[in-house]
């Protein structure tokens, strides 16, 4: 699990610092067909497709779709869905080949898209199928937390936050006995847990005071989850960053 949590860090945190014409999406070990791509506005996005399968690709939470071009149409189901950051892709023809582009009042995303053939029962699930994709962003990651937030007194309030999702705390501090997540009002609760020296995630209790969610103890590591969606928690002295690791090399030590 420390391992599946240190490599969320790095599909979260880096992009490589070579250059790509085209990019495959990394699959999850938790199911290969989710997908995560980390955004470069120079890649050409992949994306091996099925018939009678739909797939959603979805954009940063507030982005909104602005126009989709495609390059055949006739052989492809497109559609914008109303909360206006996914799309919906589905083949209609086998071995369709086209690209499309998506423009947004954010970014702009270039995809291949190749209908593979037809999704059947009992199919093995393959690393170039992906029932949903979903985009990080490297300029989101890991900023630090809002510390004017913090109530009360001497506290440690060094944490970054990796991660998008509606759960993202704005603010973490702990006192040595407890840690405090703040969250934005209205945010869901998430599941949080501690990275251990065992290198294990492990579950931990906790409770809730309005936006703020206190555990009993620190670590150097959390994890905060609802579903698939994971946000990654960790001590800024133990993530080094520098100019030439914003642009791909950030690790975690």
């Amino acid at each position: 699990m420390f391992k599946r949590f240190i490599l969320s860090l790095s599909i979260l945190l880096s992009l490589s610092s070579l250059s790509f014409a085209e990019q495959s999406p990394i699959g999850f070990k938790s199911d290969v067909r989710i997908k995560r791509y980390v955004y470069d506005e120079n890649n050409v996005y992949k994306l091996n497709l099925y018939l009678k399968s739909v797939t959603a690709l979805q954009f940063a939470d507030g982005e909104q779709v602005e126009s989709i071009l495609i390059g055949d149409s006739a052989s492809w189901e497109v559609v914008k869905l109303r909360m206006g950051n996914v799309v919906s892709l589905k083949p209609i023809i086998v071995n369709a080949l086209t690209n499309m582009t998506v423009y947004t009042d954010r970014r702009v995303y270039t995809f291949e898209l190749f209908s593979a053939g037809e999704i059947k029962a009992g199919m093995k699930a393959g690393a170039d199928q992906s029932f949903r994709t979903v985009f990080t962003y490297p300029q989101d990651q890991f900023t630090p937390i809002d510390k004017s937030l913090v109530k009360g007194g001497p506290v440690n309030q060094n944490y970054l936050v990796s991660g998008v999702g509606p759960f993202r705390p704005i603010a973490i501090h702990d006192n040595t006995l407890q840690t405090t997540f703040v969250l934005r009002k209205g945010a869901p609760r998430p599941a949080i847990f501690k990275v251990g020296q065992d290198r294990e995630e492990k579950l931990v209790n906790s409770r809730t005071d309005g936006d703020r969610i206190i555990v009993d103890g620190t670590s150097d590591y959390w994890v905060m989850r609802i579903g698939d969606e994971m946000i990654c928690v960790g001590r800024a002295g133990l993530i080094h960053t520098s100019q030439m690791e914003a642009k791909g090399a950030n690790y975690v030590k």
